[in-house]
């Protein structure tokens, strides 16, 4: 991964002879294996920037990578700050706000939400009995809601988060990756919605292993995007459709699950 952060460097740094380097917007948090040394000043490595970065060498298009607080992310692509921000769930509202691709094959990778949960738990007996997914796959929020105790959490800002307060399975309490993880472990959380790659990561990480883990069943089933500023993107219609193709064509080569 340090060759690639070298070469992604030096990538920047030679488009940005002839060229101002787009500036892509990320969260300052670690989400390996797609996302870490994520903090600013710094050259982030992970899955999403190999992507990235094949995407900007084929397109021939300089990027920067800028991270920041996912709130400022948002706020600063609106008003222009930075061109663009990833990794970014699509909503209606967020349509309205970003400038998202219309090609359904243009999205940075294909991810599924699961529900991290601790071994031998009502969750884990439920899913085992087959009650708390129907057999279409959907998550049944009606017998979770019968056996629901501390209520399920995801990071404070996100979709998912929201997602969880509209079913009215939200806990009360609000808490990151790491402390919702621990709190499953001891009890005192049902579950923790979280990709399921950057989750189970994160488990092996604090070594709880065995005792929390994923749900086989999905949650959500979604994409991940890199939209624009909408200013930005109608002065650079073409590049920005270029480098989307080409982050589609990165996306194949590097994440294979897509």
């Amino acid at each position: 991964m340090h060759l690639n952060a070298l070469l992604t460097f030096l990538l920047v740094v030679s488009f940005s002879i002839n060229a101002k380097p787009w500036r892509l917007c990320h969260e300052d948090k670690e989400y390996p294996p797609y996302l870490t040394n994520s903090v600013q000043n710094t050259q982030p490595e992970g899955l999403v920037i190999d992507v990235l970065s094949g995407a900007a060498k084929h397109a021939n298009t300089p990027i920067a990578f800028v991270a920041r607080p996912w709130k400022r992310c948002k706020q600063g692509v609106k008003n222009g700050t930075y061109d663009g921000l990833f990794v970014m769930l699509k909503t209606p509202k967020r349509t309205e706000q970003f400038a998202y691709p219309t090609n359904e094959q243009h999205y940075l990778s294909k991810v599924d939400y699961v529900i991290l949960y601790k071994k031998g738990s009502p969750l884990h007996r439920a899913e085992s009995n087959g009650k708390l997914f129907n057999e279409q796959g959907q998550f049944n929020f009606n017998y979770y809601k019968r056996i629901q105790e501390f209520g399920l959490q995801a990071p404070t800002g996100y979709v998912l988060h929201q997602f969880l307060k509209q079913h009215n399975v939200a806990a009360n309490d609000n808490y990151d990756l790491d402390l919702g993880i621990n709190q499953v472990a001891i009890g005192r959380l049902d579950g923790y919605v979280v990709e399921k790659r950057a989750g189970l990561k994160r488990v092996e990480a604090l070594n709880k292993q065995g005792i929390v883990i994923s749900s086989q069943g999905v949650l959500k089933r979604t994409y991940w995007y890199v939209p624009f500023n909408r200013d930005f993107y109608n002065k650079n219609k073409d590049d920005v459709a270029r480098f989307w193709h080409q982050m589609q064509l990165s996306r194949e080569q590097i994440l294979a699950h897509d």
